[in-house]
């Protein structure tokens, strides 16, 4: 278990709203992830290693790069109760805390798993949207394996919002905050200097010495984490 402070030095720490912000999740399903629900026997999907301060949670990267995939699967019609036993057999057959975080592993272990726990919770929607010849890669590399980049096996970076793909989160940058990709500027200091300006891309993009479309599409991304609908 790591304290809070030994976490911060990794870089990447995010609020509950903020992972939901990022992810387009509520808060509601982003904490039980992590947590499990009030009054429920069900245990935690994902098994986060940071202390928990005296109020509130806390999500590091990896347990926000696994909410993703939680919240990715839940999009493709799975339930919760497939999701944890696929984790929890991950964690089994890996010896990994963060089996979805891990590219490699994952694919490797992940294909057959998956068209078990299908098999015994009967969501045979899933098997006829694949034509009854269901397979795991195709699936998700279609989708969140674009948007990771991975650094001997582990994720490392991720970009939450397909159509910015210029803006990325990277733990060791301004501890996991939104950037520009090899510009290392935050999304949020760009579009409060933007705000500043009335408006004025152009100003913008002057004092920070970047190009118009760099600061474009930093304003585009702010814009569309606050107009992000929450599921």
């Amino acid at each position: 278990m790591q304290t809070l402070a030994e976490a911060a030095l990794q870089g990447g720490l995010y609020t509950v709203p903020q992972a939901a912000r990022l992810l387009g999740a509520s808060h509601v399903k982003v904490r039980s992830w992590v947590e499990g629900y009030a009054n429920s026997l069900a245990t935690p999907i994902i098994r986060s290693r940071i202390e928990r301060p005296a109020k509130g949670l806390v999500l590091g990267f990896l347990d926000l790069i696994e909410s993703a995939w939680v919240q990715h699967f839940l999009g493709l019609g799975y339930s919760l109760q497939t999701i944890r036993k696929v984790a929890d057999r991950l964690r089994a057959r890996t010896d990994l805390e963060h089996p979805f975080a891990c590219k490699s592993r994952f694919l490797a272990d992940g294909k057959s798993i998956f068209e078990e726990s299908i098999g015994e919770a009967g969501e045979a929607r899933i098997l006829d949207l694949m034509n009854d010849n269901f397979t795991m890669g195709p699936i998700i590399q279609q989708s969140l394996f674009d948007r990771i980049f991975y650094v001997e096996d582990v994720a490392a970076q991720f970009q939450p919002v397909v159509e910015t793909p210029g803006i990325i989160l990277f733990p060791k940058v301004a501890n996991g905050r939104p950037v520009l990709k090899d510009i290392w500027v935050p999304t949020e200091t760009l579009y409060s200097a933007y705000v500043a300006e009335d408006g004025d891309i152009a100003a913008v993009a002057d004092d920070f010495r970047l190009s118009l479309a760099q600061v474009n599409e930093a304003i585009t991304f702010e814009r569309a984490l606050r107009e992000r609908a929450l599921h």
